[in-house]
């Protein structure tokens, strides 16, 4: 019998951030994240990976077996969860991405360097906005938890590493695509990144945080405006705009 291996789900879809919006693709999330992020009042949209992360439920074969049947689709993002946390599991998910011709997109968060054979990198750095606080109650799916000391030390010290980062988009090509949530506290980090990294303008995607149609219109005007001002590019988040809080979609 075959073992499970450290994947959450696989779908169709349509990418619904960055440079490739609107491009079908198969979506492949793998199980585990040493972070844990909060946005406002929300932890992450994908706490089933982390924050309380499900088993396994997947074994290689299936997965093959649905790139073989959605043959038409020829791009593939890898996403989490942190990718980057499983090395080895990455690279055998983006080497059987690209044995059926795919162009591999990696989500991550930039907390590690791995060598791989994709093609793309979307590097979403955590701001401080984003760290949780100790002691704090987070609703996750039906689990209410309460976070330790050890959670928050941890989440600060991944956070923002510029040498794994230079790294990663000196190796790959990318997008910086970095989320806000708290818009002029997270603004101001952002743009130190951009000069510590000089990341060009035409990489840069600004996207507003939330996992609902409704939070995203806190926070989607103002970062337009921003993005105007400043030559970036403004990125939605289609699939919630399309289908709200959805899962696998």
């Amino acid at each position: 019998m075959e073992k499970e291996i450290g994947i959450s789900e696989f779908y169709t879809c349509i990418q619904g951030e960055g440079k490739y919006t609107g491009v079908p693709h198969i979506l492949v999330r793998m199980v585990g994240c040493p972070m844990r992020c909060v946005f406002g009042s929300s932890i992450c949209d994908s706490w089933y990976t982390s924050w309380a992360p499900e088993p396994f439920r997947v074994v290689e074969s299936t997965l093959i077996n649905f790139y073989k049947k959605n043959s038409h689709i020829k791009h593939t993002m890898i996403t989490g969860g942190e990718p980057t946390s499983n090395p080895t599991l990455l690279n055998r998910l983006v080497n059987i991405a690209k044995d059926f011709g795919h162009f591999v997109t990696i989500e991550t968060a930039g907390i590690a360097f791995v060598k791989t054979k994709a093609d793309f990198i979307s590097l979403s750095p955590k701001l401080s906005s984003t760290t949780p606080k100790v002691g704090g109650l987070y609703k996750a799916g039906d689990k209410v938890i309460k976070v330790p000391q050890a959670w928050v030390t941890r989440h600060k010290s991944l956070r923002n590493n510029y040498d794994i980062m230079l790294q990663l988009i000196s190796y790959y090509d990318y997008q910086f695509k970095p989320v806000v949530s708290n818009f002029e506290k997270d603004i101001e980090e952002i743009e130190e990144m951009v000069k510590q990294l000089k990341i060009p303008n035409c990489k840069v995607y600004l996207m507003p945080a939330g996992a609902t149609r409704e939070e995203l219109d806190k926070i989607r005007v103002p970062l337009i405006e921003y993005c105007i001002k400043k030559g970036y590019n403004y990125t939605d988040r289609i699939h919630i705009v399309a289908y709200d809080n959805k899962r696998g979609v």
